[in-house]
């Protein structure tokens, strides 16, 4: 089963079914898990949403056309108290030239001090902010694996970039990509096969196939209990730091079946 796992520089952690305080969900094989990331373009700024079956978040990168000069977030949807403490955190964000390769923002760990997925928002947006584009929007479609492979599908403004099979966590096609890994290992290949708005792309889908584990797992199964009732995730981003993971319960309600589209909650 699945045991510890990174993806795109990250440690990021699913505990194996055995460990897992959830309880898993009878009706894993049936559907689909769906992300989708809106990176819109202003002078001086960029509006970054993301929205898939457990999140549901915005921030703002402002900038001088140089550099970031401010951020700001809101969390809409997240599995965790302590999601929310991580908005303030993005300001690590701010001084970042435009132009920096998205690989330098992961370096030293720094995505596991932040709400990995608000981070990688605000890393999408800074590139955003370097396009002449008004708005770029990726749609992630993952179909629930079971014993034959399953579709993993990431489209940009509507055009199809990457259409995968996966089974077990690997890619099975196309060809050239076989027994390639999109969760541990992902990014040695990827960065060594693609570049530019196809890695970029890539990257989404990547983060976007991790969430989507967790529709293997009824997570509503745990609201209230302590989120160290998951001792395998510790280290893994903003909410499970070691300071802080003993303050910090899960959350109910935040899931959503998207097995038939997206919904996005209107702007507050």
């Amino acid at each position: 089963m699945l045991g510890k796992i990174a993806t795109f520089g990250q440690a990021l952690v699913m505990s194996d079914d055995s460990k897992s305080p959830h309880h898993l969900n009878p009706d894993y094989g049936l559907g689909a898990a769906r992300r989708r990331i809106r990176l819109t373009a202003t002078a001086g700024s960029v509006e970054g949403y993301l929205v898939d079956i457990h999140h549901e978040m915005r921030c703002r990168i402002e900038h001088d056309g140089q550099v970031i000069t401010g951020t700001s977030g809101e969390m809409v949807r997240v599995p965790t108290t302590i999601c929310p403490g991580a908005v303030a955190v993005l300001d690590e964000l701010v001084g970042f030239d435009l132009t920096t390769d998205p690989r330098v923002y992961y370096k030293q760990g720094r995505a596991r001090r932040h709400c990995t997925h608000l981070f990688h928002l605000g890393v999408l947006s800074a590139a955003q902010a370097c396009r002449d584009e008004a708005e770029r929007i990726y749609d992630v479609f993952m179909a629930d694996e079971t014993d034959r492979p399953a579709k993993v599908e990431v489209s940009c403004n509507g055009e199809i970039v990457h259409q995968w099979q996966v089974r077990g966590g690997l890619i099975v096609s196309p060809p050239a990509l076989a027994e390639q890994p999109l969760l541990s290992g992902f990014s040695s290949w990827a960065n060594a096969t693609f570049s530019g708005d196809m890695l970029e792309a890539a990257q989404v889908a990547s983060q976007a196939y991790f969430v989507a584990q967790a529709r293997r797992y009824l997570t509503d199964s745990v609201s209230g209990q302590p989120l160290s009732a998951d001792p395998d995730r510790i280290g893994a981003c903003y909410s499970y730091a070691a300071e802080r993971v003993d303050t910090g319960r899960f959350l109910g309600g935040n899931v959503r079946d998207f097995t038939d589209g997206i919904v996005e909650s209107p702007p507050a």
